[in-house]
């Protein structure tokens, strides 16, 4: 009886493990994009406007990373982009932008994937930056448009 039983079970598990396989191999699977991007801009003061970097694909609904290396003062204000079926690019940072502190791994919360799910088609993400007093300069760091965890939370 209990032979039968184990050839049984064998046999039930090998079938649905085989079409666990094969059901699993047809559904696409989405990774985060989180590798990060080196970035070196040029940033205007406070009262200027942001700079932005290159685009990057957005995969879900993480917060973005940033990591400022470098700087001319010790905060910089940063927003984060997405776009809606357009050219344009639109900024979706909780609460207008978040100040970020040089050399502190930061998260920032957006929207850029959520309106995804409300009629937008955002596969694209960007962050800009500005100086957040008079001094201008040179902002160096990485980024990344998903994350694998949250660093310290900005806003």
């Amino acid at each position: 009886m209990l032979k039968k039983s184990l050839k049984k079970f064998t046999g039930i598990f090998a079938t649905t493990m085989i079409m666990a396989n094969t059901i699993g191999s047809s559904v696409p699977v989405m990774a985060a994009n989180t590798s990060d991007t080196i970035y070196r801009i040029n940033v205007e003061s406070s009262t200027g406007s942001y700079k932005r970097v290159q685009e990057r694909d957005k995969q879900n609904n993480t917060k973005v990373y940033v990591n400022i290396t470098a700087s001319p003062t010790q905060y910089t204000r940063v927003q984060t982009y997405g776009n809606r079926n357009t050219t344009s690019f639109y900024n979706e940072t909780k609460g207008t932008y978040a100040t970020v502190k040089k050399g502190v791994p930061s998260s920032i919360t957006n929207y850029c994937y959520e309106h995804k799910k409300s009629n937008y088609t955002y596969v694209l993400a960007k962050v800009g930056f500005k100086s957040s007093s008079s001094v201008t300069g040179s902002v160096e760091g990485v980024w990344s448009p998903d994350s694998t965890k949250n660093y310290t939370i900005v806003n």
